[in-house]
């Protein structure tokens, strides 16, 4: 075994990341997300490694643009986030303040529907028993949502820094 000072200084470079193939300290790698639901999604083979964080930002961008739904994420070798790059009108349609306010108005609306179809059904003494069924399925649709716009509405100000094309 040959004692690390006398190992090439390019082998001592290349270090294992706990995420990644084993890369040098000045290559950089890209991950592709769904803007959608900001869950990543699997490349050909794990992440593109690129020598540069040039060539990293080039591709991401490149990328974005043939594919708006589709967002790029950079990472340094320690696992930092570099970049992250979305097409910002699709970013905005899922995230933020106005989809937040989208969700609060489908969620109330549901609620509507839901306490009106209970309401109808006992007003005619349970004999649609339908209407309880889809009343209940609309709140629970209306809790989902109203609970994603209230959230969204508070963290909209907390929004993902991220590069635009």
């Amino acid at each position: 075994m040959i004692p690390l000072e006398q190992q090439p200084k390019a082998r001592r470079a290349r270090a294992a990341t706990y995420w990644a193939p084993a890369m040098t300290e000045s290559q950089y790698a890209v991950f592709h997300f769904d803007v959608k639901t900001m869950s990543m999604r699997e490349g050909e083979d794990g992440p593109l490694i690129f020598d540069s964080l040039a060539g990293a930002e080039r591709y991401s961008q490149d990328k974005i643009a043939a594919r708006p739904g589709l967002g790029c994420r950079i990472y340094d070798r320690d696992g930092k986030i570099v970049g992250t790059f979305t097409d910002t009108r699709v970013y905005e349609r899922f995230h933020g303040q106005p989809a937040a306010q989208r969700s609060l108005l489908v969620g109330a609306a549901c609620f509507v529907a839901g306490v009106a179809l209970i309401s109808l059904d006992v007003w005619l003494g349970f004999r649609l028993i339908f209407g309880v069924f889809l009343g209940v399925r609309f709140l629970w649709v209306a809790a989902v949502k109203l609970i994603d716009g209230v959230t969204g509405l508070k963290t909209g100000l907390k929004r993902v820094e991220h590069n635009s094309r």
